[in-house]
């Protein structure tokens, strides 16, 4: 994301998952505010990415998903699912990241 708030509030949530672990109450708040940003941003593969993301721990209270191939651990998985959305602009992340909201808007 290309500002410092939207990065801030991707960097708070993970902060809270390297602490508590996934905790949806507080990071839902945080990833629909990002989104926000994102939306201003025009950036919709990220909005996507985080509305999903969101709405699949609303239904779950956690992050089932298995993202990345290499990393089985959820706590890791998420991290790595967030720090690609604070890091979008970079094109290997952004594919990364498009795999990813593919493979959680098939399982919504």
């Amino acid at each position: 994301m290309r500002t410092e708030k939207a990065n801030a509030l991707i960097e708070k949530a993970i902060t809270i998952v390297e602490k508590d672990g996934i905790v949806a109450d507080k990071i839902i708040s945080l990833l629909q505010d990002a989104r926000e940003f994102a939306l201003k941003e025009e950036d919709p593969l990220v909005s996507r990415a985080l509305r999903l993301a969101w709405q699949h721990l609303e239904a779950n209270d956690s992050f089932t998903i298995d993202l990345a191939e290499d990393i089985e651990d959820e706590t890791e998985n998420f991290i790595y699912f967030l720090s690609l959305c604070a890091k979008c602009e970079n094109e290997i992340n952004r594919t990364e990241l498009r795999e990813m909201t593919n493979n959680m808007q098939a399982l919504a």
